[in-house]
């Protein structure tokens, strides 16, 4: 088992492509990240072994409150994601049941019909930014799910979204630091009264107002809606992006496409499906690091860590540990049709071999992403819905990395282009 590594995320590296720079190995494929480097106070770790201490820690350990609000500065307020102790497991109680497995199955007809809204109006025969489709649609989808809000709504709040997640320019007491704050001085209260509307709204509905209100110890309004928030935050973010991957790797490879397209059924069970997806989440999860803060002194992986120090665990250099998977750089689904059918061949590694520790783009254990079904299925009905229709061709090029600019969440370093042609007619 690969022993845990502490050093400092390299330059990004897409598939097929390897990343080194300083405190890594050349070829580890890391992502790079635009921030602050790795100092006195914030460390690193990647690695199964570490995982299994760092999944299992709890909150008056590893807190996940403060290492979520370090990423996001507080801008988007409070909820499951970034809750700890009583109030996050009472939250998350009450809005698990709404995203299992079998409750979000409810929802595919709502997703494949705002998917096909939203293809009608693709460019075909030219080159298409997949993310700037992909993301939008699946803020679309979360705020319909989680705020009942219509299309325009929608648009406007992913608008408010953008002003938060953008760092403000220049420091308060400058010109461009004060209109900064400003701008998003107004967005957040926009924000507010938006999700103000949305709570009055769904009242009556089954959904997450009706059972975070119906706890014990029932949540202020102001908190439910931050819950909201942060469930469309966590919902859009990562389902938009490994859409928008899983669809440019299947342009980057007409094979894989075209076994995608001639496997047709149910896209949330078809096998060879699933297999593109985990392949794609463990080239590209879109959470490279988790960000946690320690509250006491912890021993991690033999790696002596004080309180206060900031503790990121790397879901991307793991997953693309040669020890874990071998070619680990190389867009390779049958790894995982593999080891579907016990036909993994001689002398080949993986997360069968390694755990559930091994392939963590979600998270693990009792933190584990709570929108993990909906994300899943949303994004196999997107990408099974558009190579259902369209062929997918990529440009020439090399490939293109990830980089993160908070620490946590990626983008691509690239615009992921891929021209789009009717399959019929």
């Amino acid at each position: 088992m690969s022993a845990p590594a502490v050093g400092v995320p390299a330059a990004g590296a897409g598939e097929g492509a390897a990343g080194h720079g300083a405190g890594c190995p050349a070829g580890a494929g890391r992502v790079h990240l635009a921030g602050p480097p790795v100092g006195p106070g914030r460390v690193h770790l990647a690695g199964p072994a570490v995982a299994e201490r760092f999944f299992a820690a709890g909150d008056d350990e590893l807190s996940h409150a403060d290492g979520w609000n370090a990423v996001f500065g507080g801008r988007f307020g409070r909820g499951v994601l970034n809750l700890d102790g009583e109030r996050h497991r009472s939250c998350r109680q009450a809005l698990a049941p709404l995203l299992r497995r079998s409750a979000v199955k409810d929802h595919q007809d709502l997703i494949t019909e705002l998917l096909a809204r939203a293809a009608r109006k693709l460019p075909v025969g030219t080159p298409v930014d997949l993310h700037a489709f992909t993301q939008p649609l699946a803020f679309t989808v979360a705020a319909r799910l989680f705020a009942g809000m219509d299309e325009d709504e929608a648009n406007e709040l992913l608008a408010l979204f953008g002003e938060l997640r953008t760092p403000p320019a220049g420091e308060l007491g400058t010109p461009g630091g004060n209109r900064a704050a400003r701008r998003v001085g107004r967005a957040r209260r926009r924000v507010r009264e938006m999700l103000r509307v949305a709570v009055g709204r769904l009242e009556d509905v089954d959904g997450p107002v009706r059972r975070l209100r119906a706890l014990p110890d029932p949540p202020p309004d102001e908190l439910i809606g931050e819950n909201i928030a942060i469930l469309i935050l966590a919902g859009y973010e990562t389902t938009g992006y490994l859409s928008a991957r899983l669809l440019w790797l299947l342009a980057r490879h007409p094979r894989e496409q075209q076994a995608v397209r001639e496997e047709g059924g149910d896209p949330s069970t078809a096998p060879r499906l699933d297999a593109v997806f985990q392949e794609t989440a463990r080239l590209h999860p879109p959470l490279a690091w988790l960000p946690r803060r320690a509250r006491s002194h912890l021993d991690l992986g033999g790696l002596q860590v004080p309180a206060g120090t900031e503790v990121f665990y790397s879901v991307s250099n793991t997953q693309r540990d040669p020890e874990l998977f071998a070619d680990p750089h190389t867009f390779r689904p049958e790894r995982f049709a593999e080891r579907a059918t016990g036909d993994a061949a001689e002398g080949s590694t993986g997360a069968e071999r390694h755990g559930r520790f091994a392939l963590t783009p979600f998270g693990a254990g009792r933190r584990i992403c709570v929108g993990i079904h909906l994300g899943t299925l949303e994004t196999k009905l997107i990408v099974s819905g558009l190579v259902r229709e369209f062929r997918l061709t990529a440009p020439d090029g090399l490939p293109i990395g990830d980089v993160s600019h908070n620490g946590s969440t990626v983008t691509s370093a690239a615009p992921l282009l891929a021209r789009l042609d009717w399959l019929f007619g």
